[in-house]
């Protein structure tokens, strides 16, 4: 996934010309659904300390999509720090607000708050025998909704 990533890049096919120029292509990533089923990978775009983009690819390597966070070309100063995206401490430290008494925190995974478009760091906690998600994206945590709601 992370020479398609590079290709793409490389070939002009995503992003404006400073980020083709002076992005990284950091290591992929597994998205995984709510059976934590492999659903795509996540490829991230970083400039200096700045999630500037990212590809997401199917597992065939087939391109679903390519974001970027930057809101105007040639500038990353807006885009999410890396380490709000990519950095699991900062993740579990985030989510650590949401936990209940006698709860134990698990390892956060990248998922996807009910469409593959949204995603999100889900991180389990559980409570004998019981388990749930608390959904970290950036600074904003929150418990995925109940039933089958989409919006």
């Amino acid at each position: 996934m992370v020479e398609e990533a590079r290709r793409l890049l490389a070939g002009g096919g995503a992003g404006d010309k400073s980020l083709r120029s002076s992005a990284n292509v950091g290591r992929a990533l597994a998205v995984r659904g709510p059976n934590r089923e492999l659903h795509s990978w996540f490829v991230p775009l970083t400039v200096g300390d700045r999630l500037a983009a990212f590809f997401q690819f199917l597992p065939d390597a087939t391109l679903l999509r390519f974001s970027s966070f930057q809101r105007r070309p040639n500038d990353c100063s807006s885009c999410p720090p890396v380490a709000d995206w990519l950095d699991a401490e900062r993740i579990k430290s985030r989510a650590e607000s949401h936990v209940g008494s006698g709860e134990t925190m698990g390892e956060p995974f990248l998922s996807y708050d009910r469409t593959p478009d949204r995603l999100v760091w889900a991180v389990p906690f559980g409570h004998e025998g019981a388990a749930r998600l608390v959904y970290v994206v950036g600074d904003t945590v929150y418990s995925p909704p109940t039933g089958d709601t989409f919006g």
